[in-house]
């Protein structure tokens, strides 16, 4: 019986330690793994590539540097004029993945200057007009820094815009002072021409102030633009905390051509806490616009506890056929051809108030001409909480659509 139980417990004792032994054979690899890929992740932040600069000469050097791809080029405080005996005309075009930043906390502590670039900088050819501060390849930045636009004579189309080739880009702009001075726009973001179709643009802006859209008299006169001019392009948009005062027009947005018809287009934008005050139009919004043709696009917008108010002033009439106001809204706008094109907008909590009498001009079509601009357009507009409280004017169709296909609808 002795002898049974010594048998019984050497044998417990081999199976435990068998046990333990594969417990750790399993283990230690798997430990080591999570260590060794959390340590390299860490090791790549800390050897992502920094440039530091400190003049104009280096600015330029760093982004025009096709070795700086996914590099971080940081400012030191300064005034940098841009200067159109550099290469791209003056222009800087950032690099894939390339981040231009000034001095965290400081807004005003860096300014980029367009103002003494000439008319010549602004084009890529006789016909298409382009910002001094270009980005869109794969993943791009700009953040704590102050720009100030081109010359009215040099009639420059924005200040920034992200509209360099790639399929699909990622923008952020953050903390960015946006003095729109002579330029037609402030921060354009587009899809252009044949070599943006299906192209899909994520862009997100953050705590940035952009003003003074108003110098030039050529449109648009936008503090924001947002434009699909190519069939299938999508731009996605989030908003937060920035300030948007002192434009002919706020925030523009159409999907519209340019000679070209625009089909299947979509756009959606997000806004949370935004302030756009003190425009001659707020927000200036369609689902489709012609001529030449606009069909089957889609706009989304949605605010939460954004600020719409104080628009509407006289010495900012927009020159683009907007009203004077809050918002101008459309599910199709023009004349000819804008056709089965929907917008649907909805506020949540958000301050409409103020806004030169109206605050909202809605409509399931509308022309500044004698023409309908189209059939099957729809507005969909929702108000929820404060935002319920807005004066709005409706019109299904201006001019009169007797079919009655345009729709317009307002929920409270």
């Amino acid at each position: 019986m002795k002898k049974n139980l010594i048998i019984v417990a050497a044998f417990l004792i081999n199976v435990m330690l068998l046990t333990s032994s594969c417990q750790k054979g399993i283990d230690k690899p798997i430990a080591l793994s999570e260590e060794s890929t959390s340590a390299n992740n860490l090791n790549a932040q800390r050897e992502k590539k920094k440039v530091y600069v400190s003049s104009l000469d280096e600015l330029y050097a760093a982004v025009n540097d096709a070795g700086n791809v996914g590099t971080e080029v940081i400012l030191a405080p300064g005034v940098y004029v841009l200067n159109a005996s550099y290469p791209n005309g003056g222009r800087l075009e950032l690099q894939t993945d390339m981040n231009l930043k000034g001095q965290p906390g400081q807004i005003d502590a860096v300014l980029i200057d367009q103002s003494s670039l000439p008319f010549a900088s602004f084009r890529l050819t006789p016909t298409v007009s382009v910002a001094p501060i270009r980005m869109g390849r794969g993943t791009n930045s700009l953040e704590w820094l102050s720009v100030k636009g081109g010359s009215v004579a040099a009639n420059p189309l924005s200040v920034i815009e992200p509209d360099l080739l790639g399929n699909e880009t990622n923008v952020t702009i953050s903390h960015v002072y946006v003095d729109c001075n002579g330029s037609r726009t402030g921060i354009l973001i587009r899809n252009r021409l044949d070599e943006h179709a299906n192209r899909v643009i994520n862009a997100t802006l953050e705590d940035n102030e952009i003003a003074n859209a108003f110098a030039n008299n050529n449109p648009p006169g936008a503090g924001l633009a947002l434009q699909n001019r190519i069939s299938g392009s999508q731009i996605k948009l989030n908003m937060k905390g920035n300030y948007i005062h002192g434009c002919r027009v706020g925030i523009l947005n159409f999907n519209a051509g340019l000679g070209n018809p625009v089909e299947n287009c979509s756009l959606d934008m997000t806004s949370h806490a935004d302030r756009i005050e003190r425009n001659g139009c707020g927000l200036d919004l369609n689902g489709g616009s012609a001529p030449p043709s606009s069909i089957n696009n889609t706009v989304t917008v949605k605010m939460y506890g954004s600020t719409i108010k104080e628009n509407g002033i006289a010495q900012l009439p927009p020159n683009n056929g907007a009203h004077l106001g809050g918002m101008d809204a459309a599910g199709g706008w023009g004349s000819g051809n804008a056709s089965n094109n929907i917008l649907k907008v909805s506020l949540w909590g958000c301050d409409v108030s103020n806004n030169n009498g109206t605050d909202i001009y809605a409509y399931g079509a509308f022309s500044p001409i004698a023409f309908v601009a189209g059939t099957n357009n729809l507005f969909d507009l929702y108000l929820y909480g404060l935002s319920a409280n807005a004066i709005v004017e409706s019109f299904a169709s201006i001019p009169a659509e007797p079919a009655g296909t345009n729709v317009v609808n307002v929920y409270r």
